[in-house]
């Protein structure tokens, strides 16, 4: 089977999978504040447990319509390869962030989870060999800046000991995130990011239900009110559903490490939607590092972009040219 990157494969363009990893950036950034309400009238596990329940079941719907489709893994995957990334996206991360975030202050969480551009591209260049022109490392430093404005400006870090395991915990959680799609991308070349995604959420969702079991006993889902049901099924159904689909497609067709700078949008799209749903006061600071996000965003992009034309340049030698290998991302 030809290599996920190698010429023969298909590729959609790049304004697709622009578009769905920028959609993926608006559901997690409308997330936060969506969750935060839903979480006071429940508890962190019993809701974690709920809401991923319900996305394992609409990622299942999808993968399926897919496979009555004609859509099959290759040959040579293995149950092994797909475990893997299960284990390390929908077990570690998941309960990882949620054990980080109730440990440790929000500055400390953001700041920490905004390192994650920084980790999938440097791992990206040292596992996968994807290529970063100068002026898209440029793009995605000024992305970072902007991601560590937005996300810790106003807010005061606590390096206290009273914070240190939940440093620890959203930390590995960050570096679970990036190993994940990073281990991702070959594989997206022989299973299609639906299946992935709904095989991932299955093989986690024992765990959690396991670890949510005791709090669904004492509150009965009848028992919540149409507030929290609307978080549930928004994070379950987008957020951590269909979401993860639209961002394996994106890895797939335009790298892991590109696929992580656009994540750097969640923060600013979080603000922006706090400021609406909640009354979230935004600063000019926040703004400002908004602005450098964005920034960021169109250097890395730019740099795409000659990059993918130069590839597209025929040589001014060899009069057979054998089709390369890899593409530079």
């Amino acid at each position: 089977m030809p290599s996920p990157d190698s010429d023969t494969t298909a590729h959609p363009g790049q304004a697709l999978p622009d578009l769905s990893l920028f959609s993926v950036a608006v559901i997690w950034g409308l997330n936060i504040p969506i969750m935060k309400s839903g979480m006071v009238a429940s508890e962190r596990f019993w809701f974690n447990g709920i809401r991923l329940l319900i996305s394992a079941l609409v990622l299942a719907a999808l993968a399926l319509r897919d496979y009555r489709r004609g859509v099959r893994p290759a040959a040579d995957i293995t149950r092994r390869h797909i475990l893997t990334y299960a284990v390390v996206v929908s077990v570690l991360y998941q309960f990882l962030f949620l054990l980080g975030i109730s440990m440790t202050t929000s500055g400390n969480t953001a700041l920490i989870i905004c390192t994650v551009p920084m980790w999938t591209a440097i791992g990206a260049r040292v596992f996968l060999g994807e290529q970063l022109r100068t002026i898209a490392w440029t793009g995605l430093f000024v992305a970072f800046f902007g991601t560590f404005i937005v996300t810790v400006l106003g807010e005061e870090l606590d390096l206290s000991r009273s914070t240190f395991w939940g440093n620890v915990f959203v930390l590995i959680a960050a570096l679970s995130w990036s190993a994940g799609t990073i281990y991702s991308r070959p594989l997206l070349g022989r299973i299609s990011p639906m299946q992935l995604s709904a095989l991932s959420a299955m093989i986690g969702l024992p765990f959690h239900l396991l670890i949510a079991s005791p709090r669904i006993i004492e509150m009965p889902p009848y028992a919540l009110d149409g507030s929290v049901w609307l978080a549930l099924l928004y994070s379950g159904i987008f957020s951590t559903g269909i979401a993860l689909a639209l961002w394996n497609y994106g890895v797939q067709h335009a790298g892991a490490a590109h696929a992580a700078i656009i994540q750097n949008l969640v923060p600013v799209i979080a603000m922006g939607s706090a400021f609406l749903l909640r009354g979230e006061t935004v600063t000019i600071a926040q703004c400002f590092g908004g602005t450098l996000i964005v920034g960021g965003l169109v250097i890395m992009r730019l740099g795409r972009t000659s990059t993918a034309a130069s590839q597209k340049a025929p040589p001014p030698v060899a009069p057979h040219p054998t089709p390369c290998a890899t593409k530079a991302n």
